[in-house]
């Protein structure tokens, strides 16, 4: 437990844990029968959090682990995202992106590692590489509208947030932003947070808008589009 840090009993539990898990590991995460594969890769899956920093807080140990786990089944995109993580939480943003990166191309059709890499370059500062990746992310998955809805939420939340946006720059997003979400709706045209999205889309383009008739216009559409969502999120709930 790690409230009893420290404590001799606690301590020879956790080093004694380590001990049994390392050696299910290395006799059954290579065999042959899947079954036993499986519990020795599980073992490896808990030996990763061994050495998480409410237990041994081992990191080095850690990369050791996930690293083997990567060699043992190349195209399970977890394991990726876990080693970029810890890469990521050391600062080391070169590995946990070149580690991202090597997940996407081991198993392209994961949508989640794009999902990884989307929040890793946002957390970066580096929206053009964000939206690459949400825009391959919905490539991989067509039929989604959550994909699409992602997409039109964080253009939203960029022209909303960056007062460093140019106006022309602004009405870019904001139109890609729209066209995504229409993209969503004609997925699922009961989806109440694409219904919302357009709508707050809808107000930032009029903040942009100097016809006051089309800027009006807008605001109702925005409003009316409120209301709607709300409307259809009392029904589900």
């Amino acid at each position: 437990k790690p409230s009893k840090k420290g404590d001799p009993a606690n301590d020879d539990l956790l080093n004694k844990a380590v001990e049994n898990y390392t050696i299910t590991a290395d006799r059954l995460s290579a065999s042959q029968f899947p079954n036993l594969k499986e519990i020795g890769l599980r073992s490896l899956q808990y030996l990763v959090g061994m050495y998480s920093t409410d237990k041994l807080d081992q990191p080095a140990k850690q990369e050791e682990v996930l690293i083997k786990m990567i060699n043992q089944d190349p195209t399970d995109p977890i394991n990726y995202r876990n080693l970029s993580k810890l890469y990521e939480d050391a600062a080391l943003y070169e590995d946990s992106e070149r580690v991202l990166l090597l997940g996407k191309a081991a198993k392209p059709s994961d949508a989640g590692i794009y999902l990884e890499l989307a929040s890793f370059y946002n957390k970066q500062g580096e929206f053009p590489k964000t939206m690459d990746a949400l825009y391959e992310r919905a490539k991989v998955e067509p039929t989604n509208p959550e994909a699409f809805q992602t997409i039109s939420a964080y253009y939203w939340d960029e022209v909303r947030a960056d007062g460093s946006l140019t106006e022309a720059t602004k009405r870019e997003y904001l139109g890609k932003g729209l066209e995504a979400v229409e993209t969503a709706l004609k997925l699922k045209s009961d989806y109440v947070e694409a219904i919302a999205y357009k709508g707050l889309l809808l107000r930032l383009q009029a903040n942009l808008e100097k016809d006051g008739g089309k800027q009006q216009a807008m605001l109702k559409e925005a409003q009316a589009l409120e209301d709607q969502a709300n409307a259809l999120k009392k029904t589900k709930d």
